[in-house]
């Protein structure tokens, strides 16, 4: 029997770093119980310029997000979104670098995702830069030629990875991200994390009962 958590994500999406709290008691909770599997969404496919007509709805959802999750945008974020000449979002590098650790194991792939989240929203740095990566990833102990061959492999997989993201997303009746889904004897269940951001114990406990109501001997 296998049980699996996905979640289809993308590191310059707000509420999947409000998330990140979350995914911390989900790992902490369950452990290599339950395999945490990642797919890029790719919110920003291409190139996005953001105009500055658009940027204090930026400012205004994040603060929406800090209040409900409790995650921390840095000063230096909320100077560079209201600022910086020119606001480019590019989903692909970010959630590239995450796909490179994803092969090796679920946590792995969280602790890059977590790395490059704090990286932007807090320290303002371009994550679309894959010299910036590079160091997140050397960061995180990984060896900067290793990266670079596994972020190479991950990008030339991730086309594929984002149209198996979006299927998922179809299969499971869910939309927009974070969106997380358990995969049980090869049923796929959509999990309402939204009441989670405050009360991470109400989700763990929806994930729990899930699992028993498809596996019922399965004990986390």
């Amino acid at each position: 029997m296998s049980i699996k958590l996905h979640m289809i994500f993308d590191p310059l999406c707000g509420w999947c770093y409000a998330a990140s709290p979350l995914l911390k008691q989900v790992q902490a909770h369950f452990g290599d119980k339950l395999p945490l599997v990642f797919h890029p969404g790719l919110l920003f496919a291409q190139p996005n310029v953001i105009p500055p007509s658009y940027r204090e709805h930026i400012i205004a959802a994040d603060q929406h997000i800090a209040i409900l999750s409790g995650v921390a945008f840095g000063q230096a974020y909320l100077d560079r979104v209201r600022k910086i000449d020119e606001l480019k979002y590019y989903s692909v590098p970010s959630a590239t670098a995450v796909m490179s650790q994803a092969d090796a194991s679920g946590l792995a792939a969280l602790q890059m995702l977590e790395k490059i989240q704090h990286a932007h929203y807090v320290d303002a740095a371009d994550i679309s830069d894959f010299h910036v990566l590079s160091q997140l990833a050397v960061g995180l102990g990984l060896n900067a030629t290793d990266f670079k061959e596994s972020y190479a492999r991950a990008q030339a997989d991730l086309p594929a990875r984002a149209g198996a993201a979006h299927q998922l997303l179809r299969r499971a009746g869910a939309q927009g991200f974070p969106s997380f889904v358990l995969e049980s004897q090869g049923q796929f269940q959509r999990l309402n994390h939204s009441v989670a951001y405050q009360d991470s114990a109400r989700f763990l406990a929806e994930i729990e009962l899930a699992a028993e109501r498809a596996e019922p001997a399965t004990v986390f």
